[in-house]
């Protein structure tokens, strides 16, 4: 049986999403866990193009961010959390990642290796 996680996220996380890059790096950069996986959980609403956020004034420096709290020491939990992220939204190359993948625990290295070549299974007609 899996471990049962309940995060939320508030207006106020929102809030930080929209004062931008600086504000979001100091939440997922910091050290408090639950706000980490808070606004992991509130990035996936803005990153979800169903429900048409517009993050393009910060999305490279987004993507830059979530491969750094990847490659950083972080709860397992946010580590998948961005991972995620970057699997259901995003397309490689993920540089930041490549460059670090030596600092990414060992139960992550199949879906990192995942991530990196997510584009190798197209087929161009």
């Amino acid at each position: 049986m899996e471990n049962f996680r309940h995060v939320e996220y508030t207006e106020n996380d929102r809030e930080i999403v929209r004062k931008g890059i600086t504000e979001i790096a100091r939440v997922l950069l910091g050290t408090d866990t639950e706000k980490k996986l808070s606004m992991l959980l509130c990035l996936d609403w803005f990153m979800d193009p169903y429900y048409g956020q517009d993050i393009s004034t910060f999305h490279d420096e987004l993507v830059d961010l979530l491969q750094t709290v990847i490659i950083s020491p972080n709860d397992d939990n946010v580590i998948e959390d961005a991972i995620s992220l970057l699997m259901d939204y995003e397309w490689p190359p993920f540089s930041i990642i490549e460059q670090n993948k030596d600092l990414i625990p060992n139960k992550f290295q199949d879906d990192i290796a995942y991530l990196l070549n997510m584009d190798s299974d197209i087929e161009v007609d």
